[in-house]
Formats: C-alpha cells, structure tokens, sequence
C-alpha cells in the first residue's frame, strides 16, 4: 500500500531551501535523501511533487536521481547539466507531443547555430575545412556508434 501524502513533509522542505537561497548542490543532496527516505517509507506519489518544483533543475534532478519522472518524461529536460541534444533524446516518448518536438529541435538547432557563430569569427579556413569544423561542431564524435 502506498502513502501518497508525503507531499507535506518533502514540499515544506523543498520551498525552505528555495526560499533561503540555497546552492544547487544543496538543494539536490538535501532533497535527494529527503526523497530516498519517503521513498522507503512507501511514498508512490513523488510525481506530484516533482510537477510543483519543475522550475528548479536541482529539484528535478534530486526526483531524477530517485527515478521518479512524470509519466510522458518532460521533467528530464529541465534537469540540471541537460544540454539541447539530450532533450531530444528524452523526448523519445509517446506521449511527446508534435509540438513539443518541433520546439525541441528548434531549440537543437539554434544551439549548434550559435555554437558555429561563436566559433566561425575565430577561425578563416578554406570551405573544405569549414565543412569539416561545422560537422565537427555538430557531430563531436564521428564514428561512435548511435543507439537512435
């Protein structure tokens, strides 16, 4: 049987150490035991909790580490250290939306955009070489083995 109102002791807790500016790493190890705890107290209802704190990466992350996500997994892009490319990974799921998708690799591709911007006022090669610095800049690991 699952205990379903834990909410009231891991929620006071979280909004105290949002409250009083505590660091992510903090955040994440404090919570992260918090939640490792109820969690052997039988609590199956963190999932509820985890949509009250998804504008704070270390709090997700603290439910990330325990693994409790939302059902359609929307809550592992705002994980901490979460980069564009991982996003879309995570999204691999079938209740992703479309949109959401579309909005992702949007996303993904202003990221590699500005990461060549970034790179390209650095740098005068001949276009063989752009070509290669660009794929380089999109792919970082050519030849490794893709399980997509």
């Amino acid at each position: 049987m699952g205990w379903n109102s834990a909410h009231r002791i891991f929620d006071p807790v979280a909004k105290a150490l949002i409250e009083t500016g505590a660091d992510d790493d903090t955040k994440r190890k404090v919570l992260g035991d918090l939640i490792g705890e109820l969690q052997e107290g039988d609590w199956d209802t963190g999932d509820e909790s985890l949509e009250d704190f998804l504008d704070d990466p270390a709090i997700v992350s603290a439910f990330a580490d325990h693994n409790v996500h939302l059902h359609d997994k929307s809550c592992c892009a705002r994980e901490l250290g979460v980069g564009p490319r991982e996003v879309l990974l995570l999204m691999r799921h079938e209740d992703t939306s479309e949109q959401q998708m579309a909005a992702a690799v949007d996303a993904y591709a202003h990221h590699l955009a500005e990461r060549l911007r970034a790179h390209s006022a650095e740098d005068k090669l001949p276009t063989t070489e752009v070509v290669a610095w660009c794929a380089n800049i999109i792919d970082p690991h050519p030849g490794q083995s893709r399980s997509w």
